[in-house]
């Protein structure tokens, strides 16, 4: 029996991050848009890892490690990191599916 087909950790972190590329200038403010094109090249981080439990509070199904990557979008300055959005894909290619967590506008330490 052979298990479900799937996408690499790097594929789906491509995809990850160009899906974020297209919904960006709806979901983050003007600025933030300007910020991460104009530092991306020098100071822009993309980390993929395993999900972390915070998503069982946004997702109604089971996080599966090995099907699923955390992806975190974002700029790493001298004094600290932006977090632009934290993205859950599917590595499975015959389940898709994405959910992204957007930076807040007003963001509170």
């Amino acid at each position: 029996m052979s298990g479900p087909r799937l996408y690499s950790e790097e594929e789906v972190t491509h995809q990850a991050y160009d899906i974020f590329l297209e919904l960006a200038p709806n979901n983050l403010s003007e600025q933030d848009v300007e910020d991460f094109n104009e530092y991306r090249e020098e100071l822009g981080f993309i980390e993929e890892g395993e999900p972390d439990e915070q998503w069982q509070d946004f997702v109604a199904l089971e996080i599966e490690s090995e099907l699923f990557v955390q992806v975190l979008v974002g700029l790493e300055f001298e004094n600290e990191d932006v977090l632009f959005a934290k993205i859950l894909i599917s590595r499975d290619k015959d389940a898709p599916f994405c959910h992204i967590l957007w930076k807040e506008t007003e963001h509170a330490e």
